[in-house]
């Protein structure tokens, strides 16, 4: 055996427990960083002195072809949970533009209850109107 066969076993070890999707050291993506990783070496000693199994694993990885198991769960769940938040920011806008047209409309009736205080015979109807719901908005053909 080479003095770099102890290297070769770990790379070889690493390989087969990514492609398994049961990493040990790394964050199980099957990448050269996260085989160097996974092996315990630095990245330099993979793409320098080991290219051959640096070749070996791009090619199991073309054989095995997609992300291990959790790898793949996680992505998954990654675009569950940006669709979601995608969805409350956009709650979150709504929310904000009733919240200042309400307040508008405070500001509002504020300065016409300090008006009509003061000046009870000038003051007319109360130019508020109720804030309309999504469903009382009128329709495209409704205009």
């Amino acid at each position: 055996m080479t003095e770099h066969g102890p290297e070769r076993r770990a790379i070889r070890e690493a390989m087969t427990r990514l492609l398994e999707g049961h990493p040990v050291r790394s964050d199980g993506k099957l990448t050269i960083k996260s085989l160097a990783e996974e092996a315990g070496l630095k990245r330099w000693i993979l793409t320098h002195r080991h290219q051959d199994l640096q070749a070996e694993f791009r090619d199991r990885i073309a054989a095995h072809g997609t992300d291990p198991e959790p790898v793949r769960a996680l992505k998954e769940r990654i675009e569950i949970v940006t669709a979601e938040n995608r969805r409350l920011r956009e709650q979150l806008r709504e929310a904000r533009s009733t919240i200042a047209m309400l307040e508008r409309h405070i500001a509002v009736e504020a300065l016409e209850a300090t008006r009509s205080s003061t000046t009870p015979a000038e003051a007319g109807p109360p130019r508020l109107r109720p804030v309309p719901d999504k469903t009382d908005l009128p329709t495209e053909g409704n205009q």
